[in-house]
């Protein structure tokens, strides 16, 4: 897993698997002083999506994983190497 910083906000991470999308979520959540069920009510998700998206879960929704990282100012680019 790529190490994330404790200042992410506009710096690149290379996404390697859920697990890492699942720590900057939690650290993001955490940061706005949500519990996961603030967070599910504001994505209209549920506690357990939550749970499990920031445990990094490896057969997460993908359009609802884009729904939940959307609605807390993520955006994903991919670039072929």
């Amino acid at each position: 897993m790529t190490q994330i910083t404790q200042n992410y906000r506009n710096t690149w991470v290379e996404i390697a698997d859920l697990k890492t999308i699942g720590t900057l979520l939690r650290k993001k959540r955490k940061q706005m002083g949500l519990t996961q069920s603030d967070a599910a009510g504001l994505c209209n998700v549920g506690i357990r999506f939550i749970s499990e998206l920031e445990n990094g879960k490896s057969t997460m929704h993908f359009d609802k994983v884009l729904k939940v990282l959307k609605r807390f100012g993520f955006t994903i680019n991919m670039r072929e190497k």
